[in-house]
């Protein structure tokens, strides 16, 4: 067995990791994941790359996302530091999710689609078990809210959404579409854009697409100036 863990990094923030481990199943007498708080789950070792690849990777790119689109938006120090590390635990709540519905290949059942849709709410609320600051445990539960009001887990509408989880929302959705996930191939960069500026406004928040489709494209021009 493998257990997901939540570590502090060297550069103090909070992440995900995936570390060996021994588990006999005689849990009554062991106890080590209740006793252990920063143990969030038991991973089976084959479905380890599973996590690793398209929660754990996928924060971290997420991440990369995010510091980039912080600059462009002028946010200072402290807002940037929470922002960056909401996004790291972000999908904490996927861990606590049944794998054979995380990892299923075709459409969700109704049922399993609310299974799924409690994941922003399961990561929240073992954060705030551990007395992670409000801040970031509400832009977790929120970013997979939609600005025209129609996401998930609230229904949250336009501004009731925090701003930073509506920054993690624009940025999560990119890295998942020019990643691709196990269920859909990725897309293009230019197909990732185009779905931003189609969803701006109903989706997305209109002023956040903008920004991060400029930055993405001043970054495009930048390149092209470095002479190799």
């Amino acid at each position: 067995m493998e257990f997901a863990l939540l570590i502090l990094d060297y550069d103090s923030y909070y992440k995900l990791e995936i570390a060996g481990g021994y588990c006999d199943g005689k849990c009554g007498v062991c106890r080590k994941c209740i006793n252990n708080r920063n143990i969030i789950t038991l991973i089976r070792e084959k479905n380890a790359e599973f996590y690793q690849k398209y929660i754990l990777d996928h924060q971290t790119r997420t991440a990369e996302l995010c510091k980039k689109v912080s600059e462009a938006l002028s946010l200072d120090e402290g807002e940037r530091r929470i922002l960056i590390q909401s996004v790291l635990l972000h999908d904490i709540g996927k861990l606590l999710i049944p794998f054979n519905i995380l990892s299923k290949n075709g459409p969700l059942l109704p049922f399993e689609r609310r299974i799924m849709e409690f994941h922003p709410l399961k990561g929240a609320e073992w954060l705030r078990e551990r007395d992670f600051p409000e801040e970031i445990v509400t832009i977790i539960e929120a970013h997979h809210e939609r600005v025209d009001g129609s996401g998930y887990p609230y229904g949250l509408k336009g501004d009731e959404i925090p701003f930073l989880a509506r920054v993690l929302a624009v940025c999560d959705a990119f890295e998942v579409m020019i990643s691709g996930r196990h269920y859909k191939p990725q897309r293009s960069i230019n197909e990732a854009l185009n779905e931003l500026k189609k969803e701006a406004g109903r989706q997305f928040d209109e002023a956040i697409v903008i920004t991060f489709v400029e930055m993405w494209y001043n970054e495009v021009k930048e390149e092209k100036k470095v002479v190799v």
